[in-house]
């Protein structure tokens, strides 16, 4: 027996598990007549369980975002008015609202720093910037 080769009485060869557990892979007639566990089949049918609900909600999802664009190209390619329309609106809200929205942080920024004025440094930097201010109003 060297390097722990053993034949079995089967016919077929392996390396011996004291050496590292590797064997040559399966013939196919040993692939056939092997069970598969109950631990092992329990993991197929919960993996195929799984898979099933996946796939279900993918098909839901796609139905959804299907329709929801068909809606949409219907809405865009068959009234323009409609759709000038909407854009129009669109973009005014947007305009409205980036213009508030600016309002509110920069004053908000300035009740800030006016909190600093009394500080020795910034308060010096911050009295000029309202006199260059104050000037070009």
């Amino acid at each position: 027996m060297a390097f722990g080769l053993t034949l079995p009485t089967n016919g077929y060869s392996k390396v011996d598990e004291r050496i590292g557990g590797i064997h040559l892979p399966l013939t196919d007639d040993q692939k056939r007549r092997m069970l598969p566990s109950k631990h092992r089949q329990r993991e197929i049918e919960k993996q195929s369980d799984e898979n099933d609900r996946f796939h279900a909600l993918l098909d839901k999802l796609e139905d959804v975002t299907t329709n929801g664009r068909l809606k949409d190209m219907a809405f865009h390619f068959t009234d323009t008015k409609q759709v000038v329309k909407s854009n129009l609106i669109a973009g005014i809200a947007r305009g409205v609202g980036l213009t508030i929205g600016v309002a509110l942080f920069v004053s908000i920024l300035l009740a800030i720093l006016n909190l600093f004025e009394p500080l020795p440094i910034i308060g010096e930097w911050l009295a000029n910037l309202a006199n260059i201010i104050e000037a070009n109003r």
